[in-house]
Parts: C-alpha cells; sequence; structure tokens
C-alpha cells in the first residue's frame, strides 16, 4: 500500500514537472525574434499631450526581444521605452522601434489645438492675444482694449508663438498716483437676474516676474496684482487680486486655500461668477473654492459701460512690479466645470 502511494506520488511530480516545461515552453522561452508589428502606421499627437503606439514580436510567442524605441527629432517630438510619444513642437517626424537589424518606422504628426479654436467653440467675447507690438491691445475677438497710462510694451512669449503684454504697475509721483491699467469696454447686456453684469469668465495666462520693481523688494503677501476693477473711475479698491504668496480673490471672497505662486512661472488663471450664487477660481484647471460668492449687482458686478482691467486706486496692482500677459479672453457667462477641463491647463510647449 505504501508503495502504491509513493509510485502514485512520483507520477503526479513528474506530471507537475511536464505541465511546467510546457507553460514555460507555451511563452515562448528561446524564440527568436523574426519581425515587429506595429498597431498602426502613424500617430497624430496634440501638443503637449501623448499618444501610444503598441509593438508586438512576431513570432508571438518571442520572449527574445528588447524594443529600443528613437525618434529622428526629438523636437517635434519624444518617445519612452514603452512606445509613449509626446508632442513637442509642431511639425512631422519619424520613430522607429528595433532589435538588432530588425526595425519597424511609423510617422508622427503633431498638432496644436489653439487657445482661439477652443475659446471660440466656447463662444468667447472677447480675446487678446498682444501679437502685434505696433497695435498692442487688438482685439482677436471682440473690441480693442483701450491702454490707460504709459510704459506697455511687447516682450517675448512662452513659446514660439505667443507673445507677452507687459502692463507695468501704477507708480506714485509727487504724491499723485499714475495710473497704468486697460478698459474694455464690453458692451454686455445686464444678467444673473440684475441690472448689471453678473455672469462672467475671465481667463488670463500671465506670470509674476518679480522684477522690474523696487530693489530688492520683500515677496511676500503683502503684495498684491489686481486682475479687474468695476469702478471705472478707479477711485476704490479692485475687486479680485492674485496674492503671490498666498491665495487670490477678493477681502471676504479669497480662495479657501492658499497658493504659493512662484515668480517667473507662468499660470492660467480662470475666474467665472455667477455673482450671488458662485463665484469659482482655477489655477492651472484646479478649482479653489472661494469663500463666498458676492451680491448680485454689488461691487464686483461689472458697470454695463465696460470694466478696467489690472487697476486699483492705491497701487495693488503690482505694488512696483509689472504683470506679464500672454492671453486674456473674457466671456459674458459664466463657463461651466465641463467647459474649463474643455480648455485644459497652460501648456508651454
Amino acid at each position: 500500500m505504501k508503495i502504491n502511494v509513493i509510485k502514485d506520488f512520483c507520477f503526479l511530480a513528474v506530471i507537475c514537472l511536464m505541465f511546467v516545461a510546457c507553460e514555460e515552453k507555451k511563452l515562448g522561452d528561446g524564440v527568436k525574434l523574426k519581425d515587429i508589428e506595429l498597431s498602426g502606421s502613424n500617430l497624430r499627437v496634440n501638443l503637449g499631450e501623448t499618444e501610444r503606439m503598441y509593438a508586438f514580436p512576431i513570432p508571438y510567442d518571442c520572449t527574445d526581444y528588447e524594443f529600443k524605441w528613437v525618434s529622428a527629432d526629438p523636437a517635434i517630438a519624444v518617445v519612452d521605452a514603452y512606445g509613449r510619444v509626446k508632442a513637442v513642437d509642431i511639425g512631422n517626424t519619424t520613430i522607429t522601434v528595433s532589435q538588432g537589424s530588425i526595425s519597424k518606422q511609423f510617422a508622427v504628426e503633431t498638432y496644436e489645438v489653439t487657445l482661439q479654436e477652443k475659446i471660440t467653440k466656447l463662444g468667447a467675447k472677447g480675446f487678446w492675444q498682444f501679437l502685434d507690438a505696433n497695435d498692442l491691445f487688438k482685439a482677436t475677438i471682440g473690441t480693442d482694449l483701450i491702454p490707460i497710462g504709459t510704459g506697455f510694451e511687447q516682450i517675448a512669449g512662452f513659446n514660439s508663438r505667443t507673445k507677452t503684454a507687459v502692463i507695468p504697475s501704477s507708480q506714485k509721483v509727487d504724491d499723485e498716483w499714475q495710473y497704468n491699467h486697460l478698459r474694455y469696454n464690453h458692451g454686455f447686456a445686464a444678467n444673473g437676474g440684475g441690472n448689471k453684469v453678473n455672469e462672467f469668465t475671465i481667463l488670463i495666462d500671465c506670470r509674476f516676474p518679480g522684477e522690474g520693481g523696487p530693489s530688492n523688494p520683500p515677496w511676500v503677501n503683502g503684495k498684491y496684482y489686481s486682475l479687474y476693477q468695476s469702478n471705472l473711475y478707479n477711485s476704490s479698491d479692485a475687486c479680485f487680486f492674485w496674492r503671490p504668496s498666498a491665495n487670490w480673490g477678493i477681502t471676504g471672497s479669497y480662495t479657501t486655500t492658499d497658493h504659493l505662486f512662484v515668480r517667473d512661472t507662468w499660470y492660467r488663471f480662470i475666474v467665472t461668477a455667477k455673482l450671488g450664487t458662485e463665484i469659482k477660481y482655477y489655477q492651472n484647471g484646479t478649482n479653489y473654492p472661494a469663500s463666498n460668492n458676492g451680491d448680485r449687482d454689488g461691487g464686483r458686478a461689472w458697470d454695463l459701460a465696460g470694466v478696467l482691467l489690472f487697476a486699483d486706486e492705491d497701487g495693488e496692482d503690482g505694488q512696483g512690479f509689472p504683470l506679464h500677459v500672454a492671453n486674456l479672453v473674457i466671456w459674458d457667462r459664466a463657463l461651466t466645470e465641463a467647459e474649463i477641463k474643455e480648455i485644459g491647463p497652460l501648456v508651454l510647449l
């Protein structure tokens, strides 16, 4: 009886070893690569985004391979060891996947869904790109901005396709404020159930340079950059501020979470307002809740005659520092969360 048990055990052990051997062989151990098959012949990749090409060994049970991926022009597109292709600039290139003398290529076309395409689809009422140094505040969509003050200039943008408007801070000269800001005669009708413009959205791509102001100024919470001013005489506090080392908003309605803005770093800010109902703040696509929603027809509502941009009555529009603006977009309604996602964060490529 014991002998039979031992025989049965040995038989089962042999069967198990055979099964393992078959499984190992089934996985392709020792099978050499003969060819490469790709999941497609080309890729189209939006600027700043990533798409993947898959490569399969021939024969399919081959395990004796390790693919190498190489972009012919890394300035257009880069590829990692897993075939993930990222668009770096607009153009065309090829990518080769290989092992030894065996290789396959596929074409890559990189393109850009521009901010203008996105915002036009969403019905933007005003869009300024500051592309013409001789007519800096000419509108791409809507009406031109009106500069008030001096010292405005154009500099390079965050990539080769953009330009930047330098908005100087207001200065006090002989105890008198010399204001530098913009006026937008929007022509919007009253909305949001009130007599003023209570519903709107502002998008601004900007950076806080931290230079060009007083010598060695402190970069602390006390510094303010104003976004808009509803008082067309600019005789009161502005209605919205960025605070580079803290949060953003207005007294009584700052974001509930502080955020450290880094000097010389580009940001995309979006403010959506349904005054009396909802205010939302977005920074590079992330929502930072406001602490209250303002009042319908209150101090944050826009006059029907227009609105001032980057204005404040006592110099809290940079406090000696300029603001760099690359794109400015305005709607006469509050964009939805889905529409904010459709616009996406700022892509610097």
